[in-house]
C-alpha cells in the first residue's frame, strides 16, 4: 500500500501545489519527514526532483491558458539557479532534528507574512501601484486565453532580486520556493493572483531543474518508490490544480494555503524538539 499512499500524496499535494503556485514541494516535503522518516537531504533531492516534474506539468497547463508573465518567469529563474545548486551542497551539513525546527520555523513565517498580507489584487488591475524605488518599474500587459485583461506595474530589479534567496531555500529545503514568491509577487510587488500563481510556477520548472540534477549527482534523490509513486501523483495533480486556477479565488487560495502551512510547521517544530 505504500505505492498507493505514495501517489495520494503527490496528487493532492501536487492539486494544491500548482492552484497556488508553489509546486507542492513545501507540503510533500514536511509529510514525507513525518510519515516516510526520509534524512533530511534524501527528502529535499526527492522532493525537488519531483517539484521538477510537477512544475513543467503544471507550466504546460498555463501556458495554454496565456496567464504566464514570460519575461518575468525567466527572470526569476536565473537569479535562483545559483542557490539552487548551493542549496543541494549544504543541506547534508545539517542534522536531522534542526532541519526539522528550520524547516518548521520558516512554514511559520510564511503563515505569519499570510496573516498580516494587504488586500489581493485578484482582479484586472489598472491603478498604479505605490514602488518604494521608482527606477526599474515595468509594466505588462496580458490576455489570457478566456478574455480577460492583466495590466501591472513592479519594481522588476527587486522583484528579481528576491528569487535568489528563493533559489537556496528551494534546494535546502525541497520546497522550490514557490511557496514564498507566490504570497511576495501578489502583496509586494502588485502582481494579480493568477498571474503570480502562473509565473511562479514557470520559474519553478527551470531552476528545480538545475536543483534537482545536483541533488542527484550527490546521491540525494531515493527514486524508488518515493519519487516514481510521488511524482506520478504529482504531475496528474498539477494538471488538476492548474484546471481548478479557472474558478477558485485568489483570498481563498490563500486562506487554504495559511491552514496547511500553519499546521506543518506546528508539526515539524514539535518533532524536531522532541527528536
Amino acid at each position: 500500500m505504500e505505492w498507493l499512499w505514495l501517489i495520494l500524496m503527490g496528487f493532492g499535494t501536487g492539486a494544491y501545489g500548482i492552484l497556488i503556485g508553489a509546486g507542492g514541494g513545501f507540503m510533500l516535503g514536511p509529510l514525507l519527514l513525518v510519515f516516510m522518516d526520509l534524512e533530511p537531504e534524501v527528502m529535499a533531492g526527492t522532493v525537488l526532483a519531483s517539484v521538477a516534474i510537477s512544475s513543467i506539468s503544471g507550466a504546460i497547463a498555463y501556458r495554454r491558458m496565456r496567464v504566464i508573465d514570460y519575461r518575468s518567469g525567466l527572470l526569476f529563474a536565473a537569479a535562483a539557479i545559483p542557490g539552487s545548486v548551493l542549496g543541494a551542497l549544504g543541506v547534508g551539513s545539517v542534522p536531522p532534528n534542526t532541519f526539522r525546527i528550520l524547516f518548521g520555523v520558516l512554514l511559520l513565517v510564511l503563515a505569519l507574512l499570510l496573516a498580516v498580507r494587504p488586500g489581493l489584487p485578484d482582479s484586472a488591475a489598472t491603478e498604479t501601484p505605490k514602488h518604494i524605488v521608482t527606477k526599474n518599474v515595468r509594466t505588462r500587459r496580458i490576455r489570457t486565453s478566456d478574455g480577460v485583461d492583466y495590466r501591472y506595474e513592479f519594481n522588476e530589479l527587486l522583484a528579481t532580486s528576491f528569487n535568489i534567496f528563493l533559489g537556496f531555500i528551494s534546494s535546502f529545503f525541497g520546497t522550490g520556493g514557490g511557496f514564498l514568491r507566490t504570497p511576495v509577487l501578489i502583496s509586494a510587488f502588485g502582481f494579480p493572483v493568477r498571474i503570480a500563481v502562473a509565473t511562479s510556477v514557470f520559474a519553478l520548472a527551470f531552476y528545480t531543474t538545475v536543483g534537482a540534477a545536483t541533488h542527484a549527482t550527490l546521491g540525494h534523490v531515493e527514486w524508488y518508490p518515493t519519487f516514481l509513486f510521488s511524482g506520478i501523483g504529482l504531475v496528474v495533480g498539477g494538471q488538476v490544480g492548474a484546471q481548478l486556477s479557472r474558478w477558485v479565488k485568489g483570498p481563498w487560495i490563500m486562506r487554504l494555503l495559511l491552514i496547511v502551512v500553519l499546521i506543518l510547521g506546528i508539526r515539524l517544530i514539535v518533532e524536531g524538539i522532541q527528536g
